[in-house]
């Protein structure tokens, strides 16, 4: 009886051992597409990790970009005032040339006048004088008199043509003002239009990561579905398993002849699985960025050789869109090449340079500072002056920093 027992024990064993590898198979495949399953879902959650990552770095630089714009727009409209003022004084000196000039035409007039007449009557006329002079007090008087007329005539003469030249002088001053102003206000535009044409770019750029999210939100959905399926699957597979094995344990116990685990285990090899180690994490000797320096206070000496190889190009001429020291460049080409002989990189445009660096007060501006206007920069030089690519009409010229509203200070060295 005993050795029926075992017999019919080993058969059962034996059935297990061929049940088991079918059984074993099917689940290690099972597993096997979850865990590809799980690899592509890992792929695609990170994918749109990523994309929504680059959208939202997007979205920050058109707000950027959008607040940079306002700031141009508000440049342009400064600008466009300062145009509309000096074209005003510009009329108003215009008129006042015109006045200062027929006067002293007038005046030039009556003087040719003047003398005209006491050449065409020669010596009669001041003989003229003597006999209706009453006396000789009379007649001293009345040639003193002739004579203050004609002192009076040539210093009005005199005063009229040096009034004419302070007007001249103002208007070609003021001309040169609006040409500036017309400098800055053109390259203001083509910032703004720049700037527009890179936010509808990046905004269209984000629209395509709108439609490639979609695309993979809907393939993690896929994954995702599949995912569960084959969970309920593979816990089915293993259920079934189980049973298999609770059976044959089972008819075991009723053979009085119940192996142990370790015994069955080793009968049944493919039925044992080994435990998986758990990842042991950080060991802790992970690198750390190393903190930045303190930034530099402010290297004057520095600041002041800037200063002095800006004043080098002075009379070289003025180029829209031009950053060549000697054969043109505009306000910000001009800064932004000095400032790179140096090693020194700043932004390209105006706006950009407004925001360089680190600002300070006017009042405590040292030589080699960014002075910003509306749309223009210079280089401080010290003592209220500074050096610019003002316009085509000037060039890179020397100038009073006060000649127009600053809006910004920026030290960089």
């Amino acid at each position: 009886m005993r050795k029926k027992g075992i017999c019919i024990g080993l058969a059962i064993l034996l059935t297990f051992s061929v049940v088991t590898p079918v059984q074993a198979t099917t689940i290690s495949d099972a597993k096997n597409a979850k865990s590809k399953t799980e690899s592509n879902l890992n792929a695609v959650n990170s994918q749109i990790d990523s994309l929504e990552g680059q959208k939202a770095a997007l979205a920050n630089e058109v707000e950027e970009m959008d607040t940079q714009l306002v700031d141009i727009l508000t440049s342009i409209s400064i600008c466009q005032e300062e145009i509309d003022t000096k074209e005003k004084e510009i009329g108003q000196a215009k008129e006042e040339l015109a006045a200062v000039i027929v006067k002293e035409e007038e005046q030039d007039e009556a003087m040719r006048m003047r003398l005209k007449f006491l050449y065409e009557q020669g010596e009669s006329a001041y003989l003229q004088l003597l006999l209706e002079s009453k006396s000789i007090a009379d007649m001293l008087t009345k040639a003193q008199y002739v004579e203050k007329v004609y002192a009076y005539d040539k210093e009005l003469l005199d005063e009229y043509k040096e009034t004419r030249e302070t007007v001249k002088t103002l208007k070609e001053k003021l001309e040169e003002e609006e040409a500036d102003l017309l400098a800055s206000n053109y390259e203001l535009e083509q910032e703004q239009e720049a700037l527009e044409a890179a936010i509808a770019e990046k905004k269209d750029t984000i629209q395509n990561f709108d439609s490639k999210l979609a695309s993979a939100k809907k393939q993690a959905e896929a994954y995702k579905s599949q995912l569960k399926e084959q969970t309920a699957k593979l816990k089915k597979l293993e259920e079934e398993q189980q049973k298999e094995k609770e059976a044959i344990q089972a008819q075991l116990a009723a053979q009085e002849k119940k192996p142990s685990k370790g015994t069955l285990a080793a009968s049944n090899p493919a039925n044992y699985t080994a435990p998986q180690n758990e990842p042991t994490g950080d060991d802790g000797n992970s690198e750390k960025e190393a903190p930045s320096a303190p930034a530099d206070p402010g290297d004057s000496s520095m600041g002041q050789q800037i200063a002095n190889y800006a004043c080098q190009f002075v009379g070289n001429p003025y180029k829209a869109g031009g950053t060549s020291l000697t054969d043109g460049a505009d306000c910000s080409g001009f800064v932004q090449s000095v400032y790179r002989h140096f090693g020194y990189v700043i932004p390209r445009d105006s706006t950009s340079q407004r925001s360089a660096g680190r600002a300070v007060d006017y009042a405590n501006a040292q030589p080699g500072d960014i002075i910003c206007y509306a749309g223009h920069v210079a280089i401080y030089l010290g003592n209220g002056q500074i050096v610019h690519a003002s316009s085509e009409r000037t060039g890179i010229k020397y100038g009073n920093a006060t000649y127009r509203t600053i809006l910004s200070v920026r030290r960089i060295v």
